[in-house]
């Protein structure tokens, strides 16, 4: 497992911040359902531009989606 020790992020979600992602490119490298990225979207979980229906992500706003989705282990929060 590859962490970027800036941010803490694995390496397979480190995108260049200037990318424009789709929603089936998020759900490809989260392996989630199109839908569930949708849903993420649409409840303002992950910040993106929406035009109709149609919704992109930028890759500055995924990595931050992903740091702030990440899970700390039991372990680590009593300390």
């Amino acid at each position: 497992m590859l962490i970027n020790n800036k941010n803490n992020l694995h390496s397979i979600f480190d995108v260049p911040d200037d990318t424009v992602l789709r929603i089936e490119d998020i759900a490809q490298l989260t392996s989630m359902h199109p839908e569930s990225v949708r849903r993420w979207c649409r409840e303002g979980k992950l910040s993106c531009y929406c035009f109709g229906k149609k919704y992109i992500i930028v890759g500055e706003d995924f990595k931050r989606f992903m740091i702030q989705s990440r899970v700390t282990p039991r372990w680590a929060r009593e300390t």
